[in-house]
């Protein structure tokens, strides 16, 4: 289905991935991820916290944007978790690429992982607790 993927990164500002699918020659999907939490910074396990973005994440999102611009794209619908940072780095980054009429939709279903336990805790503490191993299961399991 997939026809080319292909990702624009620039130093210090986030990749935009775009996927081009095959059946429709006009239809080009944009995924970006929220720019860095004040979470992010401390090692924190963040999960459906609702922490803030950093300074270098409100940059990168404002870099995602310009990205957007820079590629020429026009987004027609955006999506979005609950979550502010998420919802922040979207907003910036459709300012940054002066898109303001993008209608954004917001949904739970976009939240990150529920970290249960783990939200929290260090990060690297939790690593030498439980091992790397461990850790890693804990964060990229579905059960």
């Amino acid at each position: 289905l997939a026809q080319a993927v292909s990702s624009v990164q620039q130093p210090h500002q986030p990749s935009i991935r775009t996927l081009r699918v095959a059946m429709s020659k006009h239809a080009t999907l944009v995924f970006s991820r929220h720019g860095e939490s004040e979470w992010n910074v401390a090692n924190i396990f963040t999960g459906w916290v609702d922490v803030d973005l950093s300074e270098k994440g409100l940059g990168e999102a404002k870099g995602a944007g310009e990205l957007l611009k820079a590629e020429g794209l026009q987004i027609d619908v955006a999506y979005t978790s609950y979550l502010k940072r998420a919802i922040k780095t979207c907003n910036l980054a459709l300012e940054a690429a002066d898109q303001y009429h993008v209608p954004v939709n917001k949904t739970w279903r976009l939240n990150e992982r529920m970290y249960g336990g783990l939200t929290g805790l260090d990060k690297k503490e939790t690593v030498k607790k439980h091992g790397a191993d461990q850790v890693q299961i804990w964060r990229r399991s579905f059960d």
